[in-house]
């Protein structure tokens, strides 16, 4: 099986493994190297989580380019483990406790295949993690691929998610210029990085009510998300340039070269990973030759999809290995 197939099919996995496991009381049949996510996610729902100090509407009235979108937004698990038919974007606003904060930031972009967020296991656990280091974290729930029925009709039914991962995985394995250009390709997938973009702006626009610094605002992104945050290091107007970018498990194509004003620059991913090694490792040789900090971490026993859910693999040091770059870069004040 080809390691695009794994990623549409781990993505559907994740996204039912919840409702599965609850409606059947068992776990879902899963690729072998999918195992591993599925039990995240089932196992999520269980997990404490952090409440946001308050969320909100990225946008006055309807998101625009999607004002003739009357659906509502759909969940999977009891926390919301995973979204879909997202239709109104929103930044959830997590602020560590004033005796911890650093005055940094991080807007936090969740990954899915741009149809589904995994909202709680790359974003609101993340969030947490970022809080406990003092650094501020905002969620972003972006825009999503509304998923139909064979009529063309929105539906809230989970078990449809894979027909519409099917058709996202036709156009990935269709594409002949590589899995980062034809997420750059897809429909829906325009809307993710306009909302990234709103929320920047935003986060800046209201940096003295939350207590962090304008020029200490960060963006990071897992999958799709990391697609939608290098969109972002690459793509930006002055108000809405992260200071720092993670990116984990994703990159960019292949032509990448670091912006006049690249920012210091995190990568991590598994090693046989559905974004190949060459999607960072360009990345990273872009931000080098610009003499741009930058750090990239392979992990040989993980894969795609692990976030901030303990694993048991080195991969659960990445937020740590982050923040201490983030550190050594100067994002985060050392104490």
């Amino acid at each position: 099986m080809s390691m695009k197939r794994v990623f549409v099919i781990s993505i559907a996995l994740v996204a039912l493994a919840s409702s599965s496991c609850q409606q059947a009381g068992q776990q879902a049949a899963a690729p072998a190297d999918s195992v591993e996510l599925v039990m995240n996610a089932a196992t999520i729902g269980t997990t404490a989580q952090m409440e946001p100090t308050e969320v909100l509407n990225l946008y006055e009235g309807p998101a625009p380019g999607t004002e003739s979108w009357t659906h509502h937004e759909s969940q999977i698990g009891e926390a919301g483990e995973v979204l879909f038919n997202v239709s109104q974007p929103t930044l959830a606003v997590y602020l560590p406790e004033p005796e911890k904060a650093t005055g940094s930031a991080m807007l936090v972009c969740p990954g899915g295949g741009f149809t589904i967020l995994s909202y709680v296991n790359e974003g609101t656990l993340v969030a947490q993690e970022l809080c406990k280091r003092g650094i501020a974290a905002f969620v972003l729930k972006y825009r999503t691929t509304p998923v139909t029925d064979k009529e063309g009709k929105v539906t809230d039914n989970p078990l449809q998610l894979a027909e519409t991962m099917t058709w996202i995985n036709e156009v990935i394995q269709n594409s002949q210029t590589g899995l980062v250009q034809a997420c750059l390709d897809l429909e829906y997938s325009h809307l993710a990085f306009e909302d990234a973009d709103r929320a920047m702006n935003l986060i800046r626009e209201n940096a003295a009510k939350w207590g962090i610094r304008s020029d200490k605002v960060g963006i990071m992104g897992f999958s799709a998300g990391a697609v939608t945050s290098m969109h972002q290091v690459i793509h930006h107007t002055e108000s809405s340039r992260p200071n720092f970018a993670g990116i984990v498990y994703g990159g960019w194509t292949s032509d990448v070269a670091a912006p006049d004003d690249a920012m210091p620059l995190f990568l991590c991913s598994p090693v046989n990973d559905v974004f190949t090694p060459e999607d960072s490792i360009d990345v990273y040789k872009a931000w080098r030759t610009a003499k741009v900090p930058v750090e990239l971490h392979y992990y040989s026993d993980s894969v795609h999809g692990y976030g901030a859910m303990p694993t048991g693999k080195s991969s659960d040091l990445w937020v740590e290995e982050m923040y201490r770059f983030m550190q050594d870069a100067g994002f985060v004040e050392r104490r």
